[in-house]
């Protein structure tokens, strides 16, 4: 049995689920952090390995289970990229995966540092929904606006420099270029497997190792 069976585009909506689905629930928030009329719904198979940077190591919360928000590592329909090509995108530009995944992905200042690259895999298959982030503006809440933290969430390692990776400035405005997303609720510890792929996302040589070894 996987994660969401019998999923429909009808159950994209801010409320608890239809209770086959499981026990889980989507804010309005969640709703509006993809572009309207773009979601679809999406059934990935055993083995398909997903990605995501976030502070810390993304552990399952008691309530809520895994993050619901990832991005295929290999290219994936409209993804043409996947995560070596995000990788690829941040070296052409000269800034590290954090900051460039903070652009595409439409992640504020405030949300989330973004420090680490971690890499899952699916142990059953899973639907979820699959669409474009939403633009959001660099500081999500203007009273929260530091220099001081921008600068350093947008810092590359040391060891990046000697690739010319240089600091990241954010535009004000995050998500411009079409980047596609995966949402799926209900997803619980026992559904994936870590394989201990958490890499720092200002670590370029690191990244670049992992990815072309």
């Amino acid at each position: 049995m996987g994660v969401n069976d019998g999923l429909m585009i009808s159950d994209f909506k801010a409320g608890q689920a239809r209770q086959e689905l499981g026990n889980w629930y989507i804010p309005q928030s969640h709703i509006d952090a993809f572009v309207k009329d773009t979601v679809r719904v999406e059934t990935l198979p055993a083995g398909f390995k997903l990605f995501k940077l976030t502070k810390g190591e993304a552990k399952s919360d008691p309530k809520y289970g895994i993050t619901p928000w990832w991005s295929s590592v290999s290219p994936f329909k409209e993804d043409y990229e996947g995560a070596i090509g995000r990788f690829e995108q941040a070296k052409l530009n000269k800034i590290d995966m954090s900051a460039m995944s903070r652009y595409m992905a439409a992640v504020p200042i405030d949300w989330n540092e973004l420090d680490n690259y971690i890499e899952i895999s699916l142990k059953v298959t899973a639907s979820g929904f699959w669409g474009t982030f939403a633009p959001q503006e660099k500081w999500h809440d203007k009273h929260k606006q530091n220099l001081a933290v921008e600068m350093s969430r947008g810092r590359a390692t040391p060891a990046s420099r000697t690739m010319g990776i240089k600091d990241a400035v954010l535009p004000d405005e995050l998500g411009a270029l079409e980047a596609w997303q995966f949402y799926i609720p209900g997803l619980q510890e026992e559904h994936i497997s870590r394989e201990n792929r958490v890499i720092s996302a200002h670590d370029m040589v690191a990244l670049q190792a992992y990815f072309f070894a």
